[in-house]
């Protein structure tokens, strides 16, 4: 029973603001990176991809792949399992997304092992996935056979694009294999990007110059927090702050207010001697220090407010839901159950009802568990 590999390449990188296939990475670019690792444990490497061009068709070629352009348009990675499974002769199919640069490609191959003997069971077996330890089944880690195209084509009818539904408990294998917390790596921003650089710097040195030093090293990763005002945006930072504290990570704070504030109070000396023109004042104690400026020439921005951070080991922002960071929804039943702001830079979401995500798959958070959130916060970003 054969087996093959497939990059899936049709994302719309909208947070990375870049093509991430073509990324550099080490001395290749990432697809380039990714089909040299796979190629020695995949005789055939399929790409799945938007639409067939000339670029594309001219790139599979040099790559020696097959390019495998989507059937059906805009409905997210399901939409290339439904053209690949629907297209190739081979029997299982192991997919991972081209943006997962650890993905253990012998890891990939025992699944395909495992999905060939369960195949012959009683009860018909299509899909074989791994278990992250927090996010459950994940199916963009995953080996399918062509059994599952009967209920991809009805969830495509049905406009349901989200890949959790493919996994009925009764055809599907969820694999015991373990694997580095890496394997699950996904560089969805340029921040996750430069940690990966990093990472791979690591394993490989031989990469890099020896004076390589990796963007991430220099930036602070961050992370947005949007919500219609109200929701409780601060109550449940304090409670995030909390979980992210008990690791030992150093927190820093940006939290924006658009109608102004007074930091220190009316009749006390620093008041005073700002109110008289003091541009710039620092007010420092015993155990803590606090630095206020008068803006003569504008608000900064949120990136020259980022860079000026020091010493901490994340960022969390409150506010600036239209800007293009990288976001996470808060939503609350009843009040606020809809996303905000500028949503093409959203990551996850945040929720204290069951809030449908699709088609974009991202993962969906209990508001009243944020340590589950701020352990996906360490393990996106790679914090220790």
């Amino acid at each position: 029973m054969s087996y093959a590999l497939v990059l899936l390449c049709g994302g719309l990188s909208t947070r990375m603001g870049t093509n991430k296939a073509f990324l550099p990475f080490g001395e290749y670019t990432l697809i380039e990176y990714q089909i040299r690792r796979f190629r020695p444990y995949f005789e055939k490497i399929y790409l799945s991809v938007p639409e067939m061009n000339s670029f594309w068709a001219a790139l599979s070629a040099k790559l020696d792949c097959t390019a495998i352009p989507d059937r059906v348009e805009k409905i997210g990675p399901l939409g290339g399992l439904y053209s690949c499974l629907s297209t190739v002769t081979d029997e299982l199919l192991f997919f991972t997304p081209v943006d997962a640069p650890f993905t253990d490609a012998a890891a990939a191959v025992s699944l395909c092992q495992m999905l060939k003997q369960g195949i012959k069971s009683d009860t018909e077996k299509y899909a074989c996935v791994l278990l992250h330890p927090t996010r459950g089944m994940q199916p963009l880690s995953a080996v399918y056979t062509k059994s599952c195209l009967p209920v991809i084509e009805n969830m495509i009818l049905e406009e349901n694009y989200r890949l959790r539904r493919l996994l009925i408990s009764e055809h599907t294998i969820i694999s015991d294999i373990l694997v580095p917390q890496e394997h699950f790596y996904n560089m969805n921003d340029m921040p996750s990007y430069y940690h990966a650089l990093q990472m791979l710097a690591e394993k490989q040195p031989a990469l890099f110059p020896p004076d390589f030093v990796p963007q991430s090293k220099q930036t602070i990763p961050y992370i947005s927090f949007s919500a219609k005002s109200g929701t409780g945006k601060t109550t449940y930072l304090e409670k995030l702050v909390a979980c992210l504290k008990e690791r030992g990570l150093r927190i820093a704070l940006i939290k924006h207010d658009a109608h102004g504030f007074e930091l220190d109070q009316p009749g006390k000396d620093s008041y005073r001697l700002r109110k008289a023109g003091v541009d710039t004042m620092v007010l420092s104690g015993p155990d803590q220090t606090a630095r206020l400026e008068t803006h003569t020439a504008g608000e900064p921005s949120l990136n020259q407010l980022i860079s000026s951070v020091e010493h901490a080991d994340l960022i969390l922002i409150e506010g600036y839901k239209f800007g293009p960071q990288p976001k996470i929804q808060l939503l609350r039943k009843g009040y606020s159950e809809t996303p905000v702001g500028n949503q093409e830079q959203t990551i996850a979401y945040v929720s204290d009802f069951p809030y449908d995500a699709a088609p974009s798959e991202l993962p969906v958070f209990d508001l009243n568990k944020p340590q589950d959130l701020a352990e996906y916060l360490v393990s996106c970003f790679g914090l220790k």
